[in-house]
């Protein structure tokens, strides 16, 4: 019954695995089929598309520019895959060198004017500059993010003209003015765009370039004379002298006048109204020209054109309003300018902001906050005079009263931006304090200041400031990615802000572009006077580039400016250490304790030049000052080892250095010291040991490798020491010791042999 039951169980399991086994094979056989199938489906589309291909190159071997187009799609492509349609954001510059090399694979196949003359463009060029125009404006990108010279700034300006892209090949033909000042090309044909757009005001400053350019230039001087022929007689009168000495009629009948000036008869079929030189019938239509005029920096003109209006209508509201906006650019005319404000007040326009700027401008504070303070008493809604208010009492150091301001305002008055970016800036005020006291960024107080301009954003997405302060508080967290791509969003919204280059300067230098940093740092100078921050920022340029005499020459020119800058004077105490000015530094030292005791960087400094001085048993005190506060601040319990081995207690020493290790294995002050220190001890290996330890962590630390080769020296592999030696005159080609010491070790290597 057994063998039975054994044989029973075996032939089920043979029968099982029969069964599987065929199911297999039957398996197998359709999954060949199907294999066969798609094979056979693969070979056909291969065969289509190598047909297609075929096909293709056949039908434009005749045309190779055409065929040439192929690697422009595939260039756009790629562009639209990285900028459009990946999950994640990638930097301002990435973005920027991705738009670049789409737009130079366009420029490759048109070459723009030669000789004069347009050259053709390739057929199907046209359509694939619209999808460049399309990842431009995804990617809410202008000519001033495409980093081309001006010669390519123009050509695809042309090519954007070409497709009706007006404001995008505008902004492309400026860029390449901006570029190539000296080329008239892109110049005519900006000059045709705004002719076709109707704007006089822009082509009228498009033919003085043009003429700058060459003053010769008979149809610009002629169809500038018909521009500006009721406006400005000073330059009709120039004109028509330089066509005269040309031997042109300066005296147009109508047929003339319709075929040099286009944009005067397309004017008037649109309405006398938009030709800012005509004459306008009212006083509104003069504001409202004025308002253009002074956009475009054309002060004088725009105070003619108001003080027509003024008298047009001498209870203008408007009118006095603009008058004190045009009166404020000139520091000479402040209090005129006060009494225009007072005119516009008087007649119920609201000039109270203007008013304070004014005031401000003329620095008188206390003035211009009480013109918003008798505002509020009124009106206590008003968002824009409550953050002014508040911005102008933090200016004046009244950080508290700045912030009981923005307290006190109604819950109506927070549904607008402006309150929302005061209270990020009184953040981030409260975060450069602490940074001050301590050495250190509170990420709480970070995380606020994002919060308040994030909510700035959600009301108004187009408010630079906010964007501005956002880009600030990111770099103080560390994040300068977004922190870039903020502050192109708020240059973009903002380009003349003066804060806008001094920031991009701050970040540059985090970011370690040190050039870039230096450039954007000259255009805030040019904008900003008697600013710390600008001096600060080259002094920390020159520092990193190892200037150090030009550096603490800034960091004084900025502790002038401002006595109580923490950063300059820290800066510039390091500065003088580093040249050994060691009263200047102690100088600095002490007054950063004595103001900033929190501040342990100052206490470390402090300690570090009395150990210079000699003076261990005042360092040390500072040490333990430091150390009680906080007592497990690594570098100063380097330095308490050091004093402790200089004082002779070398017994002592070993325990802060070999805390300084436990807290922190990297740091390779610490091997060194404590091998400096078992040196002394005679405990040759442990030595040897900290010091290839610390120049493990740091392998440019040249007396650690000074060490290590000298224990080489002293031992019997000669081999191992010119070795060592060498690493010493990597770091410093020019130490004498390490090559006198590596002649001496070849020689024993010689000696040996022989």
């Amino acid at each position: 019954m057994t063998l039975a039951t054994v044989y029973g169980v075996l032939l089920i399991g043979f029968a099982s695995l029969w069964l599987k086994h065929k199911n297999m094979l039957r398996k197998s056989r359709k999954f060949h089929t199907r294999l066969g199938s798609l094979q056979g489906s693969l070979n056909e589309k291969a065969t289509s598309l190598d047909l297609l291909s075929r096909g293709v190159d056949t039908i434009l071997s005749d045309s190779p520019r055409v065929h040439g187009l192929l690697n422009v799609h595939h260039s756009l492509e790629n562009a639209e895959n990285l900028l459009l349609n990946q999950g994640f954001a990638i930097s301002s510059s990435e973005s920027c060198a991705i738009a670049t090399h789409a737009t130079r694979s366009i420029l490759d196949h048109y070459l723009g004017m030669e000789h004069g003359e347009y050259s053709e463009i390739t057929p199907g060029l046209l359509p694939l500059t619209k999808r460049l125009d399309t990842i431009l404006n995804q990617s809410d990108m202008k000519a001033e993010d495409i980093e081309l010279n001006g010669n390519e700034h123009r050509r695809i300006g042309e090519l954007f003209h070409a497709i009706g892209k007006i404001e995008r090949a505008a902004d492309f033909y400026k860029m390449a003015h901006e570029l190539e000042p000296e080329d008239p090309t892109s110049l005519t044909s900006l000059a045709d765009i705004l002719r076709k757009k109707g704007d006089l005001e822009s082509l009228d400053i498009t033919l003085e370039r043009l003429l700058a350019i060459n003053p010769d230039d008979i149809q610009v001087l002629q169809e500038q004379i018909l521009l500006v022929i009721d406006s400005d007689p000073t330059r009709v009168s120039r004109n028509k002298k330089r066509l005269e000495s040309l031997g042109i009629e300066t005296e147009f009948d109508s047929q003339n006048r319709t075929e040099l000036s286009e944009i005067v008869e397309r004017a008037n079929e649109i309405g006398r109204q938009i030709n800012p030189f005509g004459k306008p019938k009212n006083a509104e239509e003069l504001i409202k020209k004025a308002g253009k005029l002074l956009l475009l920096s054309e002060i004088n003109t725009a105070l003619e054109y108001v003080e027509m209006a003024l008298k047009l209508d001498p209870n203008n509201g408007k009118s006095w309003l603009l008058h004190s906006k045009i009166l404020s650019t000139n520091p000479h005319k402040m209090k005129e300018a006060l009494s225009s404000i007072k005119k516009a007040k008087a007649l119920g326009e609201f000039g109270t902001i203007i008013e304070s700027e004014i005031l401000e401008n003329n620095e008188k504070f206390d003035a211009a906050i009480s013109v918003l303070e008798e505002y509020l008493l009124n009106v206590t809604e008003n968002p824009e005079v409550r953050g002014k208010l508040s911005l102008l009492l933090l200016r004046n150091n009244s950080l508290d009263w700045s912030k009981k301001v923005l307290d006190e305002a109604p819950p109506e008055s927070w549904e607008h931006p402006a309150l929302h970016v005061m209270r990020g800036r009184l953040y981030l005020s409260d975060v450069d304090e602490h940074r001050d006291n301590t050495g250190n960024y509170d990420q709480m107080i970070i995380l606020d200041a994002l919060s308040s301009f994030d909510s700035a954003i959600e009301y108004d997405r187009e408010s630079g400031l906010a964007w501005l302060g956002r880009s600030r508080a990111l770099r103080y967290q560390g994040s300068h990615n977004e922190a870039e791509i903020a502050l192109v969003r708020a240059r973009r919204l903002i380009p003349d802000h003066p804060s806008i280059p001094l920031e991009e300067a701050q970040l540059s230098l985090d970011l370690g572009r040190l050039d870039q940093a230096n450039v954007m740092i000259s255009e805030a100078s040019a904008q900003l006077q008697n600013n710390s921050t600008i001096p600060f920022i080259k002094g920390l340029i020159a520092a990193k580039k190892g200037n150090l005499a030009e550096a603490q020459d800034l960091f004084t020119r900025t502790i002038e400016m401002d006595k109580n800058h923490v950063r300059a004077r820290l800066n510039r105490c390091s500065a003088a250490l580093l040249q050994e000015e060691l009263s200047m530094a102690l100088d600095d030292a002490n007054f950063l304790v004595e103001n900033r005791p929190n501040l342990k960087l100052a206490r470390l400094r402090r300690s570090e030049i009395l150990m210079n001085l000699g003076d261990w048993i005042e360092a040390e005190k500072e040490l333990r000052r430091l150390l009680t506060k906080s007592p497990e601040y690594t570098m100063a319990l380097v330095h308490m080892g050091t004093c402790m081995n200089a004082m002779g207690r070398a017994e002592q020493a070993e325990k802060p250095l070999n805390r300084a290790i436990q807290i922190d294995p990297t740091l390779s002050d610490a091997w060194y010291q404590r091998g400096l220190l078992y040196l002394d001890f005679g405990r040759l290996n442990e030595a040897f040991a900290d010091f290839e330890s610390a120049a493990k962590c740091n392998p440019r630390h040249l007396d650690a490798k000074l060490r290590i080769a000298a224990i080489l020296h002293e031992g019997d592999e000669p081999e191992k020491s010119i070795l060592a030696w060498r690493e010493v005159l990597n770091i410093d080609p020019d130490n004498r010791l390490a090559r006198r010491r590596l002649e001496e070790s070849r020689g024993k290597t010689t000696h040996q042999k022989i």
